[in-house]
């Protein structure tokens, strides 16, 4: 930019912050300061509401009908294993751990936390556990056995 180029935004500047302090003048005081007030409690509350607010989750929760594989799926996501002999879980299985596909990779990696919850009817109850917290839900579903448990699956 050239001098006049420079020396006219300058000018410009001047007269909008003239134009906007004569229009602030003209705002009764109370007005003012009530607009203010309005402005700063905002401010204020958005800043708490930011500090007392949870932190994003990295909970994801398997959840689905008895026997669909959630426990294989647990360990397979895990460490890569099929783990043999994987039978009906009676309690939840829970670990943070860095995904087996994302080992290999550079740069930062953060843990995920996976929870398998049993799929047994009795053992629903435990799922309301996990909810609350969970950044995401997979329901799994047995592909071989699915319309024989559809009707189950639908009412889970």
């Amino acid at each position: 930019m050239d001098k006049e180029k420079v020396e006219q935004l300058k000018i410009l500047t001047q007269q909008w912050l003239n134009e906007a302090e004569e229009f602030i003048n003209h705002i009764p005081p109370v007005q003012l300061y009530t607009a203010v007030g309005v402005v700063l409690s905002t401010l204020i509350l958005l800043l708490i509401i930011r500090l007392f607010k949870r932190t994003t989750s990295n909970t994801i929760v398997l959840t689905g009908l008895s026997g669909s594989g959630k426990t294989y799926l647990f360990y397979q996501l895990r460490d890569g294993s099929a783990h043999q002999g994987t039978v009906t879980s009676m309690e939840p299985n829970e670990g943070s751990f860095i995904l087996h596909s994302e080992e290999d990779k550079k740069g930062k990696l953060k843990p995920v936390h996976i929870v398998d919850v049993p799929g047994h009817s009795r053992l629903r109850p435990k799922l309301d556990e996990f909810l609350p917290q969970a950044a995401g839900v997979v329901f799994v579903v047995d592909s071989v056995e699915f319309l024989p448990n559809c009707r189950p699956a639908s009412e889970y």
